[in-house]
């Protein structure tokens, strides 16, 4: 749970793809991700950012210098397994917002999915950017040590 000013208590999940992002459902801030304005959803998306900044410590079990969040990717709120792809927008760094629906944020987004069970291995999973279409596929191996 995260004290998000504007919007209360709100349940945001925050996993590691490369970079840590916390993912919340657009939904839950009073937004569509399909029909929301882009400035609507980047400062939405930023307040995320900077209240789980205030209120978390993020550690990275290998290099402090890959502990910190790098930034907030609002979603659809679909993240149960469909062939249809789960649209979402990746706002990161200074309110950049990502044309794509952003590697590291996808493996970050498949990893938390197969961790909830929502994924299984070897599922492929399709992700939409709400602000330009384009779609990445991705799913979850088992690394072979």
């Amino acid at each position: 749970m995260v004290d998000v000013p504007g919007h209360g208590k709100v349940v945001v999940d925050i996993a590691y793809g490369g970079a840590f992002y916390a993912f919340v459902s657009a939904e839950k801030l009073g937004l569509d991700i399909c029909s929301a304005k882009t400035r609507d959803l980047v400062d939405a998306a930023s307040t995320v950012t900077e209240a789980v900044k205030a209120q978390f410590k993020i550690n990275h079990p290998d290099s402090e210098d890959l502990a910190f969040l790098y930034g907030t990717i609002l979603t659809d709120g679909k993240d149960a397994y469909t062939k249809e792809p789960t649209t979402n927008i990746c706002v990161f760094a200074d309110e950049q917002v990502d044309r794509s629906p952003t590697g590291s944020g996808v493996t970050a987004r498949i990893a938390l999915q197969y961790h909830k069970g929502l994924l299984e291995l070897n599922q492929t999973r399709a992700f939409k950017s709400s602000t330009t279409g384009s779609v990445f596929t991705g799913k979850a191996v088992r690394e072979l040590l």
